[in-house]
């Protein structure tokens, strides 16, 4: 396979202090290869230097030439003022253009059917056209944008007016139109529901280019990963593994280097016995000099302790409590939404300790249900019973920011102010705040990673019956996350987790609410049994459906572009049919011109030319003759 990039010894500083030491490796085509490790590593940082959006301290990024390279971000559209269609149409320019082109050769070609140069025009621009793709280009808009679930009223929509997710699924609809050679994204299921997440890993899996990813979705890496490129302690590694081998594999590495350095540190002791032991002896001291400068090699060069490395990580803890079993909500035959239901028919029972995943499509009224849950919203139809007061805790999906400039400790110590100094600052650390950051960072300047780790620091400080948490594994990585299901799974009390991170859900939850298209779908198990008893159902109903939908208008189009082709193939065969093969029209003029030469003789003949009517009668017949050997001639340039 050729390669796509190459990068040589690339790394960053800042202000003289490496991000990560020099990193090479190389893409091939058809690689799919994940980048991983914890937030703040440089993860994204190297993706911009690939890209040339950054610039590096050392090392080399080599594309041949000829590469297109396209990076999944909301620059990828062209204008925001075009249609949704509009948009997506501009990938297909040329194509389009080429179709215009087409069109009117064919319409010359009409014009004068015989004519070999237009012929062989219209017949180069339609192959060109067909073997570009042409006749399926609507056919590939209306699949890429159906997948990431925009409806057709969306289509006629301008950009401008789309919410910043809708964007981002805009840009990457587009950037696989584009097919670009090698295919860059930095968390490309953000923004993502279900379905087409899965419909996405399929469509990626079999991805005509390369693709380089950052991505915090262990099920994505897993179902897609070739190769993984692994940042750990500021060292990047690169596994031609699969995400489950690349696991087994860092364990085992680690493992072997905890065998090493211990196996160094017993010879360390060992020398230093043996230096302490015999030094003092007279006889031995070059022996123990020996050892010295062994020793001293080995310090040079020692590896250090692997299980002592500091790592930056979150230690969550939430407090609650909830007898299991107990029935805290009744949803009696309910109908959700606003103006009109988004879902109907809603019908269960949450019971204490229940930790219920809901998930669904982006629109399908999962947000709207935890408003349900919250009693922030009524239901349209039918009843929520509600078995006693409960204390509740949420975590939105859009996170707060905050604009004053109050360091982290103060915002702390001003909400909670019967908390000890040392209390907060230790909080701030169980959240890998240090206390430097704890006094000198404002909540202003946090990232939505940290702003993801104060708002879950603030549930942690609370005690709550039920915890409503919306896509709580956003701008958490992947220890972060690994952290927040430890501490779900310890919680006493009931869960509601909005979601569409497959592998915590999975961990995190036994119960599951799925809406799909107004309806909802109640689980009594994990997601991974409902994925295989009932999902890959809905998911095949749901591409039977958007099949279904855009069938009749492919069809339509492709109907009549294959009548237009079709009536261009009876108009050649027709102008073919017309032409007789030159050695036939050979045959009709040598049978002409030996007619003319026997009436020819005719004309010498004392049967004829005594007499006046006959020889007119004669000269008629050469004449007509003439005419019709020229026409032949002529007919035989045409098909020479």
């Amino acid at each position: 396979m050729s390669v796509i990039l190459s990068v040589q010894e690339v790394y960053k500083e800042f202000s003289g202090d490496k991000l990560f030491q020099p990193v090479s490796f190389i893409v091939r085509d058809h690689d799919r290869v994940a980048i991983l490790g914890p937030n703040g590593t440089g993860k994204s940082t190297l993706i911009k230097m690939i890209l040339g959006q950054e610039e590096k301290s050392g090392g080399q990024v080599l594309i041949p030439k000829g590469i297109r390279v396209g990076y999944l971000s909301q620059d990828v559209i062209e204008n925001p003022e075009n249609t949704l269609y509009e948009e997506a149409l501009t990938v297909f320019k040329t194509v389009r253009e080429d179709e215009a082109k087409m069109t009117e050769a064919a319409n010359r070609l009409s014009q004068d059917p015989e004519n070999p140069d237009l012929l062989k025009d219209y017949s180069n621009k339609e192959t060109a056209f067909e073997s570009e793709g042409g006749y399926d280009y609507s056919y590939k808009i209306a699949m890429i944008l159906n997948m990431f679930s925009f409806s057709k009223e969306d289509y006629s929509r301008k950009i401008s007016t789309f919410s910043g997710g809708e964007k981002t699924r805009v840009a990457f609809a587009k950037l696989l139109l584009l097919n670009p050679d090698l295919l860059v994204m930095d968390e490309p299921t953000n923004h993502l529901d279900i379905i087409s997440i899965e419909w996405l890993e399929d469509y990626l899996s079999t991805y005509s280019g390369a693709v380089l990813f950052v991505s915090h979705d262990i099920a994505f890496v897993k179902k897609l990963a070739t190769s993984i490129l692994d940042i750990d302690h500021q060292v990047f590694t690169f596994y031609h593994a699969t995400y489950d081998n690349f696991a087994k594999m860092k364990e085992d590495n680690y493992q072997a280097l905890l065998e090493q350095y211990k196996a160094q540190e017993e010879e360390k002791e060992k020398l230093k016995r043996f230096i302490t032991f015999y030094m003092p002896k007279p006889r031995f001291a070059s022996r123990a000099h020996d050892r010295e400068k062994k020793l001293a090699r080995l310090e040079e060069n020692s590896i250090t302790d692997p299980s002592a490395v500091k790592t930056t990580h979150i230690s969550i803890g939430l407090n609650g409590a909830m007898r299991e079993g107990k029935k805290l909500l009744d949803f009696n035959d309910v109908s959700i939404g606003y103006d009109k239901p988004l879902v109907s028919h809603i019908q269960f029972t949450l019971f204490g300790k229940d930790h219920l995943a809901v998930m669904g499509a982006n629109g399908s009224g999962k947000t709207t249900f935890g408003k349900l849950i919250l009693n922030e919203l009524k239901p349209l139809v039918g009843e929520v019973r509600r078995y006693f007061h409960m204390t509740m805790g949420v975590l939105r999906q859009d996170i707060r920011s905050y604009q004053d400039d109050e360091t982290l400790f103060n915002y702390f110590r001003n909400l909670y102010p019967k908390m000890s100094n040392e209390d907060i600052y230790g909080g701030l650390g169980q959240y890998a705040f240090s206390y430097k950051e704890a006094n000198e960072k404002k909540l202003s300047d946090l990232s939505g990673g940290e702003l993801m780790r104060i708002e879950i620091l603030h549930l942690s400080l609370e005690n709550y019956d039920l915890l409503l948490l919306d896509e709580p594994t956003n701008h958490l990585d992947m220890m972060s996350i690994s952290e927040l299901v430890d501490a779900l799974n310890d919680y006493e009390g009931t869960l509601v987790i909005i979601s569409h991170d497959r592998d915590f859900v999975d961990k995190t939850c036994n119960k599951l609410l799925y809406l799909y298209h107004g309806k909802s779908y109640y689980y009594a198990g994990p997601y991974s049994e409902f994925r295989d008893k009932e999902l890959i159902t809905i998911i095949h109903d749901e591409k039977e459906a958007i099949a279904a939908q855009d069938k009749a208008e492919h069809e339509q189009k492709k109907n009549q572009q294959d009548a237009l082709r079709n009536s261009y193939q009876d108009l050649k065969k027709k102008t073919r049919q017309t032409r007789e093969a030159p050695e036939k029209i050979m045959e009709k003029i040598d049978k002409a011109e030996a007619k003319k030469k026997e009436l020819t003789d005719l004309c010498s003949s004392p049967d004829y030319y005594p007499y006046p009517d006959k020889m007119a009668d004669l000269a008629s017949k050469m004449a007509t003759l003439d005419s019709e050997i020229q026409a032949l001639y002529d007919e035989l340039e045409k098909a020479m």
